[in-house]
């Protein structure tokens, strides 16, 4: 009996924004072939590597287990199929929404919720998938077997003052209600509710109002010349430092940063968190090299290397989606853990973390007069209103000029 063939692809037709490109499954059947999406990603470098037969990376030999016991599923649906057709194959290999399409029928949140958070690692989101998660444990404990139409004002209202009284914070509420939103968003698009049965219109999801992270000249003065005796704490200041001098880059793209980023006299990346959208003409941030954004990468680099590697030492090439979630988890943790002794010993106004730097360089360039426009583009902002959230107040000189220039050339 015949039976397709199935292989790899690396799909160099289509480069991403993060350097890597598609892998591919091609299907051959007596002479019709073709390619289906999979949930890998490799660079042409790691590919090759990937194929080699004598590997010695303990992590590019991980990530190959994987692939192939991907693809050994893959060949078992292929099998089964007796005899073989492409029409029902593509069922077979699409079951999970074959799946959905079933739980639709139940409107099942918790098939929903888990089609979004298979979504969400396939993307890469690993952080995020974890955290949709957790509210859907919440929400379902809440109520179990809910059913999408069942979310309606009065349930929020009650599950809303259900998290309160279990002692969970505004903040934790709006978290795990804004994933419910995505799902109910979700439900719609798959026609399993009608848009008109849309609760969040009248409901208005709990958010407290946002503590301005920023610090004023005079203590980011203290924080740029200050000299840590250990060498843990000199590491995170490093970090911080580069961090605000290159526009409040988030600590996950500055372990995520490889060589090829390096243009010319500019740094330019895309972040992570926006990497995965479909915002069109969505530009790249471009961040000069500054004498000191130079002098901290010199420092911490391990070697120049390849156009691949990681430029500072957290990530190693090879390591899959999760493993690379943690070890940034990690560098972000242990940096806040030295920022905070740092920010103690120079008695600073409020705790001294990693996404302090980003609202430090937002306010600083709004004091200095910068556009409200360059502020979004360097922050990586879709939309004016996100920039505007990270401001903190004008600081009493910039007041006082502001105000000194409201009667110019008006007296006299």
């Amino acid at each position: 009996m015949i039976q397709p063939t199935l292989s790899f692809l690396c799909d160099t037709r289509r480069l991403l924004k993060n350097g890597t490109y598609p892998v591919k499954l091609t299907v051959y059947c007596l002479g019709t072939k073709k390619r289906y999406a999979t949930p890998f990603n490799l660079s042409q470098y790691d590919y090759k590597r990937i194929e080699a037969s004598n590997l010695r990376d303990a992590n590019i030999k991980k990530l190959k287990t994987q692939m192939y016991s991907w693809l050994s599923d893959q060949e078992e649906f292929a099998k089964s199929i007796q005899p073989f057709s492409f029409t029902e194959f593509d069922l077979l290999y699409n079951k999970d929404k074959v799946q959905l399409k079933k739980a639709i029928a139940n409107e099942s949140v918790e098939a929903l919720y888990d089609s979004c958070i298979k979504d969400l690692k396939n993307l890469g989101q690993i952080s995020t998938s974890d955290n949709y998660n957790t509210a859907k444990v919440s929400i379902l404990k809440f109520k179990k077997y809910l059913k999408i139409s069942q979310v309606t004002v009065d349930l929020l209202k009650a599950y809303e003052k259900y998290m309160v009284a279990e002692g969970k914070s505004i903040t934790t509420v709006g978290i795990y209600l804004r994933s419910l939103r995505r799902i109910f968003n979700l439900a719609i698009e798959e026609g399993i509710i009608d848009a008109s049965k849309y609760p969040f219109r009248k409901y208005k999801i709990p958010s407290p109002r946002k503590s301005k992270r920023s610090l004023k000249k005079d203590d980011l003065k203290k924080i740029l010349n200050h000299k840590p005796k250990l060498v843990s704490e000199q590491k995170a200041l490093d970090y911080w430092i580069f961090s605000f001098l290159c526009n409040g880059m988030n600590f996950k793209d500055i372990a995520l940063l490889t060589n090829k980023k390096i243009n010319g006299d500019f740094i330019e990346f895309y972040r992570s968190k926006t990497e995965n959208t479909t915002r069109d003409g969505a530009l790249p941030i471009k961040v000069p090299i500054s004498d000191r954004i130079k002098e901290i990468m010199d420092r911490r680099r391990v070697s120049k290397g390849k156009p691949e590697d990681y430029i500072f030492p957290v990530l190693e090439r090879g390591m899959d989606l999760e493993l690379i979630e943690k070890r940034i988890s990690t560098f972000i943790r242990n940096t806040n853990k030295a920022l905070n002794e740092i920010g103690t010993e120079l008695d600073l106004p409020l705790k001294l973390t990693t996404y302090v730097a980003r609202h430090c360089f937002a306010t600083i360039q709004k004091n200095n007069g910068a556009p409200l426009i360059y502020i979004k583009e360097a922050l990586g902002h879709s939309n004016i209103t996100t920039t505007q959230d990270y401001f903190g107040s004008f600081d009493d000189d910039s007041l006082k000029t502001m105000h000194e220039g409201l009667m110019e050339g008006m007296e006299g």
